[in-house]
């Protein structure tokens, strides 16, 4: 089975680093909102913890991705693992914009109350979709 070299490319280069781009993103979403509420048990419905269990999800996919990626991996792999974890940071908030009418990461006012929340989803978020795209353009060798 062919694997996917991403460091013999530069389209695989630029991949990797949106890669990272969404780890990052994954971690300030998590340390933004998901950590402080457990943490001073301010947990409340068990939608919260869903959310954090989902967004550690998250964080585990698209990490395992980059370490398993150092070696090689098969492209199938690589599009089911960044899918996985682009699905596991963006489907907590459209669950919650299915409940409030509210998508709080379009909303303005939400990047004044949790800055690095807001901005650790849209790194993740477009982090993830661009390197699934990305390393779906990859040439596997």
């Amino acid at each position: 089975m062919t694997k996917l070299k991403l460091w013999s490319s530069a389209t695989g280069l630029i991949g990797m680093f949106f890669l990272v781009a969404g780890i990052v993103g994954a971690v300030l979403q998590f340390v933004a909102l998901y950590l402080p509420a457990f943490t001073n048990g301010l947990y409340g419905d068990p939608w919260d913890l869903i959310f954090f269990i989902v967004n550690i999800a998250a964080m585990a996919f698209l990490g395992l991705l980059l370490i398993l990626s150092i070696f090689g991996i098969p492209k199938v792999l690589w599009g089911i693992f960044v899918f996985l974890g682009l699905a596991c940071v963006i489907v907590p908030p459209i669950i919650i914009a299915a409940q409030t009418s509210i998508f709080f990461y379009v909303y303005g006012l939400w990047y004044l109350l949790v800055p690095m929340d807001f901005i650790g989803f849209w790194l993740a978020a477009g982090g993830a979709l661009i390197a699934l795209i990305l390393g779906l353009v990859t040439r596997a060798e």
